[in-house]
């Protein structure tokens, strides 16, 4: 078999020419589901048409509609609707059955792209087969404009939606690309976190990953009916519309605009969530808390300073750097008498704030849901502490340590007396993540996270096993979760 015969995959809507990546194989800008324009905008996912010859997979595919935080210039080749498409790297597409890896990214359900997210050093450490996909954004796949407009053509949760199709077409092909289709593992970070928490919880995706791994995030950032509704109609009066086919009508740039026009009307979330609607999703919180997780390994963490990332923003800085704001938000959610037990337990000081708006956002979300899923499934869970000068160890830093991202890889990072220890660092957390996916436990040394003991894995130059280092913290939250529109009603 030559080279070229070697890149060619056989899908079931048709045959994909890859490219070489190194030591491995990649299809980039595969479609799997129809563009999700014109009747199809707001819909659910369809299956992707089938195509004569050998379709050329060699670039990516555009991220989705969005505005780009920043400067990010990584997002892809453009910006587009046209944007259901993943990515897969392998060794070979051959008759092997390698573990799989499907990786959802982040962006608070507003930005991101697949392109960020190389996988070919992490298929080829691992000899396994990594997936990044794309799906709907912002207005576009995490409004509910369903009941909002009250016309079923238009999706509940057409963003999770495209998450769970991808996962099907992984399921239905992936082994024309040398993986095991019996042997996926669901991964995320922040939003795709998220995800990944969420998709534990639909009955749609159940079935179609073995394993699951989340960094930074769970059951956060999800509206409840009536907030979705809410939002939604606010969407509907900035743009004047009273029907799909008028929704549908608008541009891209227009609904962008009413987004940022949306998110002025509720400061206190985001201007785009999923939501729990009953049917792809539990119908509240309460439901999903209640709820038994799917019986699968889990690796689950968050970084130490996760808030300080957001302190690159005014806005966002604001909120979590304002005490006041923050008690606000937990006497809405917990009640005076458990919100002022929380304030308490952090003193009034900028790293006092910073610590609690890390445990708000992500650190006991995501600690509570793997408490919740150790009391039956196998569990580890890890803190990531190694910090860089600028930000401490922020939300997303852990990233750099697992995936090649060199575009975006800051110059503090680089070089210096550290970077030898950085470099060790990044080999053992992408040894330990490649274990997961190939094996349902991570690497020697990381014990599992059980009630007795909470042992976790503290990553930094250094690795340290300790049990239970959150305890103070976590005794004072006593389960409780939090996350700014997580728990944010409609009547807030």
């Amino acid at each position: 078999m030559t080279q070229s015969q070697n890149l060619i995959a056989h899908t079931s809507s048709g045959d994909l020419q890859g490219t070489a990546d190194g030591a491995v194989s990649a299809w980039l800008g595969v479609p799997y589901a129809q563009p999700p324009v014109g009747a199809l905008r707001f819909a659910a996912p369809q299956p992707v048409q089938a195509w004569q010859g050998v379709r050329v997979a060699t670039t990516f595919g555009a991220a989705c509609i969005q505005k780009p935080m920043g400067s990010i210039k990584s997002l892809g080749p453009s910006l587009d609707e046209d944007c259901l498409t993943l990515n897969i790297w392998s060794p070979a597409a051959d008759g092997a059955k390698r573990p799989v890896m499907v990786w959802i990214h982040g962006g608070a359900f507003l930005l991101g792209s697949a392109r960020v997210y190389t996988g070919a050093h992490l298929a080829e450490l691992g000899d396994i087969v990594v997936v990044a996909i794309n799906y709907r954004l912002g207005a576009l796949g995490f409004v509910n404009f369903a009941e909002a407009l009250g016309d079923e053509r238009a999706a509940s949760n057409p963003g999770l939606r495209d998450q769970v199709a991808a996962l099907r077409w992984v399921r239905d092909n992936i082994a024309a690309f040398g993986g095991d289709p019996e042997r996926v593992t669901v991964a995320g970070e922040s939003a795709g976190s998220m995800s990944v928490s969420l998709l534990m919880h639909s009955s749609e995706a159940q079935g179609l990953f073995r394993g699951a791994i989340m960094q930074s995030g769970a059951l956060s950032l999800v509206h409840d009916r009536e907030m979705s509704l809410k939002v939604a109609r606010h969407y509907l009066d900035v743009l004047g519309v009273r029907t799909l086919e008028a929704l549908q009508a608008i541009t891209a740039d227009k609904l962008l605009a009413a987004q940022a026009e949306v998110h002025k009307l509720v400061p206190q979330t985001v201007p785009a969530a999923p939501w729990f609607d009953g049917t792809l999703l539990p119908a509240s919180l309460a439901a999903a808390r209640a709820a038994p997780t799917p019986p699968i390994p889990l690796l689950a963490g968050f970084n130490r300073d996760e808030i300080r990332f957001f302190e690159l923003w005014r806005g966002v800085a604001e909120l979590f750097l304002s005490r006041g704001r923050m008690g606000e938000l937990l006497r809405q959610q917990f009640g005076a008498a458990h919100a002022e037990r929380v304030l308490a337990a952090y003193p009034d000081t900028k790293q006092g704030k910073r610590q609690l708006g890390t445990h708000m956002s992500f650190g006991m979300p995501t600690m509570h849901f793997a408490e919740r899923h150790a009391a039956q499934h196998p569990a580890w869970f890890y803190r990531f502490d190694c910090s860089n000068p600028l930000l401490g160890a922020a939300h997303a830093l852990e990233l750099f340590y697992l995936w090649e991202m060199d575009g975006l890889l800051p110059a503090m990072l680089r070089g210096g007396p550290l970077w030898g220890a950085r470099r060790a660092l990044a080999q053992r957390m992408r040894a330990h993540w490649v274990a997961f996916v190939r094996d349902g436990r991570p690497g020697e040394g990381w014990p599992t996270f059980e009630a007795n003991r909470r042992a976790t894995l503290v990553f930094n130059r250094h690795d340290q096993v300790q049990d239970d280092p959150q305890r103070e913290h976590r005794m004072v939250w006593a389960g409780q979760d939090s996350a700014p529109g997580m728990t944010i009603t409609g009547a807030a």
